[in-house]
């Protein structure tokens, strides 16, 4: 941001030189890298942060100084004398899309001169790095970089039928830029447009057919708050940039929308003799309420480590445009300016009190004391997962939680519902917020396969949002996407448990989803009777060549069952028994029934139960299938004789007999 030196006495009153103002300046925040003699004035080349939009202009600088020096701002005046002929008898105003362009503002002045503009604004303009060009064209730059605020002046005699119409532009609209640039425009970007075409890109540029010329005798003055993250969009994907969007994107203030139209106006009745039609279009969506805080004294010197006079804070508010509403020995409340946007807490007009006190009055050595924050069980168990998978090899990944609504992210394994519609979108192809994690890493996985990047092992933590009766759910979510097959993503899982501290044994129950998972390769994953997660192989409809592996977890359940406490116990002193079974079983039986049915069994020292084959064949009548697994049998205080071990092992195949039909296969 550049400034002129005597521009800015004009509006603020001080005696400092220009190295003293520099250094002024730069101790509160607002940093001047350099000073430059431009005639006989200088240019300051001030920088100015992202958070401070309101510094964008000179009069926003003024209020600064105003605060260090002790002054108060002169403001310009804005007042002029206008004909009996309204507005609305000369133009028509529309606004589309209220969300994009909250406030809108249209002035027409007739009967103007376009000629040089006067000498005292182009020294200043060249003082800054700006051409001047002619008196209408420079008028809208002075206001702006003035007050911060953009603005634009259109040729009317060149709008079609008079009106103006902010909407979204029609995909394959094209208009030419004032700088020449001829661009195509689609429909996610804004325009204010004519009767029959785009005349400007809302935020960014006017357009060339209804610029100022040497012809112009009648022109429309617009002043407009635009959203800043849609200019910001448009002004990237269209590649052109101007002090105009640089502004928009940052945020303008709509309280000095208004001061800044009337500004300029006044200008050009005086630079060119022009007449201000009566009134003016002013179009508003919602109410803006001004917001207001509480500063506590005792939090202000706790933090700070040193005590200002409760005097002195208030003086540095009310120098700083911060208006005081309530005030004692304890507390001070506020209401913030709207120009101030970036004031929003507490700890925000501590930090406005402590830079225009002066942070080199503060001591360095204070009583101020550091306290660590201890993690919660949540972040725990969030930190583990990542260490754990980046472990083996996975990358984290982060996607939107505002979704298209293409058959593949409405699926929704969690619940029957459909999945929650936004009611005004940014993007009209992005609408919806996602119920799973699973379709945007598929699409990740698409993405790099398209870039080369065969194979792929990635996992997401993040929210899903769910539809119910009343409030949306929001679930934490654990997901994951590996080139392998079921088995291996299967023995991932379970040793993830194991990391966390889980040791509830899962059920693996068969799941059917044909547009995720293939079919017969998928399970719903239970824990101690509640659904955890589904796993499955995915769906050749997918398109992936290599075999993949797709898991989604309720991380709020899997949380909640984690425990770090660590236990030990002594190794066992006795060997183990091993036998292994071959078992026969109807072809419908999974592995997890007969796990359950084996450990409900509760047999005297029985350790542990693994599968380790499946066997289908000649050997094998139809309808059924071999499984075999080992049984692990110890005791801690002796070495269990075979008797025992015989026993405990016929208990187990009778209770398979008779609870799964299950019978011991003959060699």
């Amino acid at each position: 941001m550049k400034i002129s030196y005597h521009w800015l006495k004009e509006y603020v009153p001080f005696h400092l030189s220009p190295q003293e103002l520099a250094d002024r300046l730069t101790s509160v925040g607002l940093v001047v890298a350099d000073i430059k003699p431009v005639e006989d004035d200088f240019c300051f080349d001030v920088e100015v942060t992202s958070n401070r939009p309101d510094c964008l202009g000179v009069i926003g600088i003024a209020r600064e100084v105003a605060a260090i020096v002790g002054g108060s701002v002169l403001f310009p005046d804005t007042n002029f004398i206008s004909t009996n002929t309204e507005i609305s008898k000369t133009i028509t105003v529309a606004v589309e899309e209220p969300l994009l362009c909250p406030h809108y503002t249209a002035r027409v002045i007739h009967h103007i001169t376009v000629a040089p503009s006067p000498e005292w604004m182009q020294k200043r303009l060249r003082c800054i790095g700006l051409r001047p060009v002619n008196n209408i064209v420079d008028i809208t730059n002075y206001v702006m970089m003035e007050t911060g605020q953009p603005l634009h002046a259109f040729d009317l005699d060149k709008v079609a039928e008079q009106k103006i119409l902010v909407r979204r532009a029609i995909s394959g609209e094209e208009i030419v830029a004032i700088n020449g640039a001829r661009r195509a425009l689609f429909h996610d970007m804004l325009v204010i447009a004519d009767g029959k075409k785009p005349v400007a890109i809302a935020g960014v540029m006017g357009g060339k057919e209804t610029e100022i010329s040497e012809s112009t005798r009648n022109i429309l003055l617009e002043c407009a708050q635009f959203e800043p993250r849609q200019v910001r969009r448009t002004s990237r994907s269209l590649g052109i940039a101007s002090d105009s969007s640089y502004r928009f994107e940052r945020g303008t203030d709509h309280e000095g929308l208004d001061r800044a139209s009337r500004r300029a106006a006044r200008l050009i009745k005086d630079c060119s003799g022009g007449e201000i039609a009566g009134g003016a279009i002013h179009i508003t969506s919602g109410i803006h309420e001004a917001k207001k805080i509480t500063l506590r004294m005792e939090r202000l010197h706790k933090l700070l480590g040193t005590e200002i006079k409760r005097d002195r804070t208030r003086d540095i508010l009310k120098r700083l445009s911060f208006k005081i509403l309530n005030d004692n020995e304890n507390f001070i409340d506020v209401e913030v300016p709207g120009f101030r946007g970036d004031v929003y807490r507490e700890i925000d007009l501590i930090e406005e009190v402590a830079r225009i006190y002066g942070y080199d009055k503060i001591p360095a050595k204070t009583s101020v004391c550091v306290r660590g924050n201890t993690k919660g069980k949540a972040e725990i168990v969030e930190d583990t997962i990542r260490q754990f998978l980046t472990g083996l090899g996975f990358y984290e990944v982060k996607t939107f939680s505002i979704v298209d609504t293409t058959p593949l992210q409405s699926i929704n394994i969690w619940s029957d519902r459909v999945g929650i519609d936004i009611a005004n979108p940014l993007r009209q192809e992005e609408s919806r917020l996602r119920t799973s994690l699973l379709p945007s890493l598929i699409n990740t996985k698409g993405y790099n396969l398209n870039h080369g990047t065969e194979q792929i092992k990635i996992f997401e933590i993040a929210k899903v949002y769910l539809a119910e009766i009343k409030l949306p759910q929001e679930k934490n979510c654990l997901s994951l996407l590996a080139d392998a097959d079921f088995l291996t993503v299967k023995g991932i899982f379970e040793a993830l448990l194991r990391n966390l501290g889980i040791v509830l044994q899962c059920e693996w129950i068969p799941f059917s989803e044909s547009r995720l998972f293939r079919d017969g390769r998928a399970a719903k994953i239970q824990m101690d009777g509640s659904t955890v997660g589904y796993c499955g192989e995915a769906s050749p409809a997918l398109g992936f060549k290599a075999v993949s592996c797709l898991v989604e977890v309720d991380l709020d359940l899997v949380g909640e069952k984690a425990n770090f406490t660590k236990k030990y116990q002594d190794l066992l002193q006795y060997p183990a028994v091993s036998r292994d079974l071959a078992l026969l079983v109807n072809e419908e039986i999974t592995w997890s029934p007969i796990e359950k049915c084996i450990m409900d069994t509760r047999v005297d020292f029985l350790k542990e139960v693994k599968s380790f084959d499946v066997y289908r064949g000649k050997q094998i009548p139809a309808g059924k299938k071999s499984v075999a697994l080992n049984l692990c049998f110890q005791a801690k205080d002796r070495t269990l004789t075979g008797e025992e071990v015989d026993t405990a092992q016929q208990k187990i195949v009778d209770t398979l007999f008779r609870m799964l039909g299950a019978e011991l296969r003959k060699a």
